[in-house]
C-alpha cells in the first residue's frame, strides 16, 4: 500500500509539472479552453500532493515547476516588456518617469526598439513601478541586452525570495504551533508559482518582505521587522495600507519606533528617483489606475450599474474615487477593530488587503498572492479558494480586446465568499491528514 501511494505520488508529480509547464510551450492566453483545464488539473494536483510525506520531494517540486518557467518569455503577462522598456531608460541615464514610452519611439536609445515598443502594454501612459523595482530592471538590462536572459535574472532574483518565503513561513508556523508542512500550500501554489517566477509579478518579493517582517515582529525585533515592512513598501505601494495598524497598535503601547522606521526605509526607497518627474508621472499612474482601470471588481460591478441606471454611461471617474474613500475608511475601521479584539497581526493584515481588494476597480490574479500567505498564517482558506477560481479571468483574452462576462466575475466572488462562510469545514476537509490551520 504505500508504494502504491508512493507511485501515485509521482504521477500527481508529472502530471502536475506537465499542467503548469506545457502551457508556455503549447499554449497561448487566447486559448481559454486548454488554458484553463490545464491549470485546474495542475490545481487538483497541488491539493493531493503539499500534504506528501516527503518534503524534501515536495520541495524539490516546486522548484522543479519554477526553474521549467525560465526557458521562455512570459505568456500570460506582457508587464516583462514595461520592465525591460524601464531598464533600458535607467541604463542609459535617463529617469523612466519623465515621458510616456511613445516619447522614445523615433529616437536612438540603445534597447528601445520598435519591436519592445510593440509588446507594451502602455505606450500612452506612464511607468508606476517605484525606485527598488527600477533599480532591479537596471541591473537585468545591465547583466544582458538579451531578453531572455535578463528575464531570466529577474526569474531567478523571485525564485530566490519565494525559498526565502517558505523558509520564514515555516518558521513563524512552528512559533505559533502549527505544522511547518502548511508552508507548502504557499511554495506549491499554481497561482504563485505562474504569476511570481512565471510571469514575473513582484507581489512575491513583496510577500517575502511581509514574511520576513512578521517573523521579527513576532520575535520583538524591531528594526528589522520595520526595515522589511518598509521594503515592503518600497517594491509595491499597496503595503501603505497596513501602517495605520502597526500606528494605531504602537500608540495603544505609547510608541510609534516600528512606523517611523517603516515610515523611513519606504521614504528612502523612493530618494534615488525621487523627482519632480517621479511625482507627476506617478500621480498621473496612480490617478488613472483609480479612475480608468477596471478589471475583475467585484462591489465596483454593482456601483457601476446602479450607475448606469441612472446616468446611462460608466462613472468610474466618479465611482472609483468614492470606493477608495471607503476602502481607506474600510482600512481604518478594520485595524482599530483588530486592536480592541487583539486579533493576531496576520488576521488584520488579511481582512486588510481583503476590504481594499473588493472595493477597488482591478483585481488582477496576481494582486491576491500576498492574501495566500496571510490565510495560512491566520487560519483562513478562502485565499486558497480564490486563487483557483480567479483563473477565470484569464477566459477575458480569448476576444482581441479583453471582455470578460459579469456572471463570471459573479461566480468567482461568490465562491470566495462561500469559502470564507464555511472556512471550518473547508479547513477540515483540506487539512485531514495534517495540523489544522
Amino acid at each position: 500500500m504505500p508504494d502504491a501511494r508512493r507511485n501515485l505520488g509521482y504521477v500527481g508529480s508529472l502530471i502536475f509539472l506537465l499542467a503548469l509547464l506545457l502551457p508556455i510551450f503549447l499554449i497561448k492566453r487566447a486559448d481559454t479552453g486548454w488554458l484553463l483545464s490545464s491549470y485546474f488539473v495542475a490545481f487538483g494536483c497541488y491539493l493531493h500532493l503539499w500534504k506528501h510525506p516527503n518534503a524534501t520531494f515536495v520541495f524539490g517540486l516546486g522548484l522543479t515547476a519554477r526553474v521549467g518557467l525560465f526557458a521562455t518569455l512570459p505568456i500570460l503577462s506582457d508587464d516583462v516588456f514595461r520592465f525591460l522598456w524601464d531598464g533600458f531608460l535607467l541604463k542609459n541615464g535617463i529617469h523612466p518617469f519623465a515621458e510616456i514610452p511613445r516619447f522614445y519611439l523615433d529616437s536612438s536609445v540603445p534597447g528601445l526598439t520598435p519591436e519592445l515598443f510593440e509588446m507594451l502594454n502602455s505606450k500612452e501612459r506612464f511607468t508606476v513601478y517605484p525606485p527598488l523595482n527600477q533599480g532591479l530592471f537596471w541591473l537585468s538590462v545591465t547583466i544582458s541586452d538579451n531578453w531572455l536572459v535578463a528575464t531570466g535574472f529577474m526569474r531567478l532574483l523571485l525564485l530566490t525570495v519565494d525559498i526565502g518565503t517558505f523558509v520564514f513561513l515555516k518558521k513563524i508556523l512552528v512559533m505559533k504551533g502549527k505544522d511547518p508542512q502548511l508552508a507548502f500550500l504557499y511554495f506549491l501554489n499554481p497561482l504563485v508559482i505562474l504569476e511570481g517566477v512565471g510571469n514575473l509579478h513582484f507581489e512575491v518579493l513583496v510577500i517575502f518582505f511581509l514574511t520576513a517582517g512578521l517573523y521579527y515582529f513576532y520575535k520583538n525585533e524591531t528594526w528589522k521587522a520595520a526595515t522589511a515592512i518598509g521594503l515592503a513598501v518600497g517594491t509595491k505601494l499597496l503595503p501603505l495600507i497596513f501602517l495605520p495598524y502597526f500606528f494605531f497598535q504602537e500608540i495603544t503601547n505609547r510608541r510609534i519606533t516600528f512606523t517611523l522606521l517603516a515610515g523611513a526605509v519606504s521614504v528612502l526607497t523612493l530618494l534615488p528617483l525621487f523627482s519632480e518627474s517621479f511625482i507627476i508621472g506617478m500621480k498621473d499612474s496612480l490617478g488613472l489606475y483609480f479612475q480608468n482601470f477596471e478589471f475583475n471588481p467585484s462591489l465596483f460591478y454593482l456601483a457601476k450599474q446602479i450607475g448606469y441606471a441612472l446616468t446611462g454611461t460608466n462613472q468610474i471617474a466618479v465611482v472609483g474615487p468614492i470606493l477608495s474613500v471607503l476602502s481607506m475608511i474600510s482600512i481604518l475601521l478594520i485595524s482599530i477593530a483588530g486592536i480592541l479584539r487583539k486579533w493576531p497581526v496576520e488576521k488584520v493584515l488579511l481582512f486588510v488587503l481583503t476590504a481594499y481588494l473588493l472595493l477597488s476597480t482591478t483585481v488582477h490574479p496576481w494582486y491576491i498572492l500576498p492574501l495566500i500567505m496571510l490565510g495560512l498564517l491566520s487560519g483562513y482558506v478562502y485565499p486558497l479558494v480564490w486563487s483557483l477560481v480567479i483563473f477565470i479571468t484569464y477566459a477575458g483574452y480569448a476576444t482581441t480586446q479583453y471582455e470578460l462576462s459579469m456572471w463570471w466575475v459573479a461566480l468567482e466572488y461568490f465562491i470566495v465568499v462561500l469559502a470564507f462562510i464555511f472556512n471550518k469545514s473547508i479547513k477540515q476537509w483540506l487539512t485531514t491528514s495534517s495540523s489544522s490551520l
